[in-house]
């Protein structure tokens, strides 16, 4: 119960930070407090130092939302003093997000900065190859990041056993989590659009998300001690078969790799959130199909029954476990 009210209370906090910084620019920029890009890049500046100090001395769930509009006002005011360069300010928000997530303490700070890097980095390969390439394939390594911290997870405990090491990796755990969400969503936003898109990239995404989805089934089947070979196999057979209508919508597979990272290692709240992403990725992608009515409902149709499949031999499985 206490997990959950802190979970409320900081994603209110996160809601309400966001729309007073909104809030706060509009004042400053109806205000004429900011006439340059100078005093922008000052103000910015000082808004981050003081919100990493506040950070440092004071921790109270109170203050979240405070140092949540202070540190995206922040950012966005140092980003317009440096946006003669856009080299430089990719460069610059990357070390800050470095820094904020090293030397700030609770969670808010640090999950603002796994976020802010993510933009940044992705942001920086896109004016790099002037193309939006690289933020469809950024799906790749954001998923790929969260699902091996999953995988390692108790290793990297091993390997750094401290409080700070653990008050760490739950920020950066979340801030992988969303930026998947919403990687995944711009996604399947973009996918058909020709201009920045196209079957080859697709594809290569798909494949790149089904393996993630390979290693989860294995992992599964090791706790449910699926041990013949013929079982395994067939499992691994199911599981393509299901995914192959998706080859060319990598963020429904994408969304189903969530939901089966967040149940298997316990993460309710984001499996909840992961399974809001499917429901809307199954609706995108049955529309977005260029067949008919029939089609689709036959598609559709042969997608349920293997996956009825797949829980009837899940469910049977753990019942039988349970037994013994």
């Amino acid at each position: 119960m206490a997990q959950k009210h802190n979970l409320t209370i900081q994603v209110v906090s996160i809601i309400g930070g966001i729309l007073t910084a909104i809030f706060f620019l509009g004042f400053l920029a109806l205000a004429r407090i900011i006439q340059s890009e100078i005093s922008s890049l000052i103000i910015g500046t000082m808004l981050i130092i003081t919100t990493l100090i506040i950070s440092r001395v004071v921790i109270r769930p109170f203050l979240d939302a405070m140092n949540i509009t202070l540190y995206i006002a922040g950012c966005v005011l140092a980003g317009f003093g440096m946006s003669a360069n856009i080299h430089a300010l990719f460069f610059i928000l990357i070390i800050i997000s470095i820094l904020t997530f090293f030397l700030s303490r609770g969670f808010i700070l640090p999950f603002l900065s796994v976020i802010l890097f993510t933009i940044s980095l992705f942001g920086e390969a896109v004016y790099v190859f002037s193309s939006f390439y690289p933020l469809q394939i950024a799906v790749v390594p954001i998923l790929a990041a969260f699902l091996f911290t999953n995988v390692f997870e108790a290793k990297l405990f091993k390997c750094a056993e401290t409080g700070n090491y653990f008050s760490k990796y739950r920020p950066f755990h979340i801030g992988l989590f969303v930026s998947g969400i919403v990687s995944l969503g711009g996604l399947s936003i973009n996918y058909l659009v020709s201009e920045t898109n196209s079957w080859f990239i697709s594809c290569i995404l798909s494949v790149c998300i089904w393996i993630g989805l390979l290693i989860m089934i294995q992992r599964i089947m090791q706790v449910m001690k699926v041990d013949n070979p013929v079982n395994q196999v067939g499992i691994y057979i199911l599981c393509i078969i299901i995914c192959l209508p998706t080859v060319f919508a990598p963020y429904l597979s994408g969304s189903l790799l969530l939901i089966l990272i967040c149940f298997h290692y316990g993460y309710r709240a984001e499996c909840a959130a992961a399974l809001l992403l499917f429901i809307y990725a199954v609706s995108k992608y049955y529309y977005d199909l260029n067949l008919g009515l029939l089609t689709k409902s036959i598609t559709l149709f042969f997608i349920g029954i293997a996956c009825i499949a797949a829980w009837y031999f899940f469910t049977q499985k753990r019942t039988r476990h349970e037994k013994i």
